[in-house]
């Protein structure tokens, strides 16, 4: 019963940490300073979540991921949701190629769901009509895009790693059962 209570108090506070994300990423992150950047905080939470999360609960996050981004950026209903499960489901199936517990492959993991965010996000672009508005500014800072997650990945993931902890949600993990050690 109490592992039924952690499961949900733990699913809540991930939920509350992505709004508070998704707003410091519609907010602060769009200051002129910082826009270069194209820092998406919420597909470094999508990336953990694929490798931390069982099916289910994943896709119910990635949802609930995708809604707050769409809520805040004024983004068509259904692109970047459909941007966020591609990602999710592409690492959710792949990850055993991903599990080597060091801080070189937590990068490069970042850095391929920017690629396949990307490349999944150009699609559905397609799919709605509206690549023409949206290509050119997204492949121009494709490189300060990438870098940037390489460079938050690890602080990110420590941090929700500690939300694990706390909501002694972290034995349960699957990659930690694959590989048993640390990711």
């Amino acid at each position: 019963m109490i592992h039924e209570f952690y499961r949900v108090f733990n699913f809540l506070l991930l939920a509350l940490l992505c709004l508070v994300l998704s707003a410091v990423q519609s907010v602060l992150l769009k200051l002129p300073a910082l826009s270069w950047l194209e820092l998406d905080l919420l597909l470094l939470v999508v990336v953990y979540l694929s490798l931390h999360r069982s099916l289910l609960v994943g896709v119910l996050l990635v949802g609930l991921i995708g809604r707050l981004t769409e809520i805040h950026s004024g983004a068509p209903a259904g692109l970047l949701t459909a941007s966020y499960l591609a990602v999710f489901l592409a690492i959710l199936f792949t990850k055993e190629l991903f599990l080597v517990a060091s801080t070189f492959s937590s990068i490069i993991l970042a850095v391929t769901g920017g690629i396949i965010w990307k490349l999944a996000f150009l699609l559905f672009a397609q799919r709605y009509g509206i690549l023409s508005n949206v290509w050119q500014s997204s492949l121009e800072y494709i490189f300060p895009y990438l870098l940037s997650l390489g460079i938050f990945a690890r602080p990110m993931f420590e941090l929700i790693r500690r939300l694990d902890q706390w909501t002694k949600m972290e034995p349960d993990s699957e990659a930690r059962e694959m590989t048993g050690e640390e990711f």
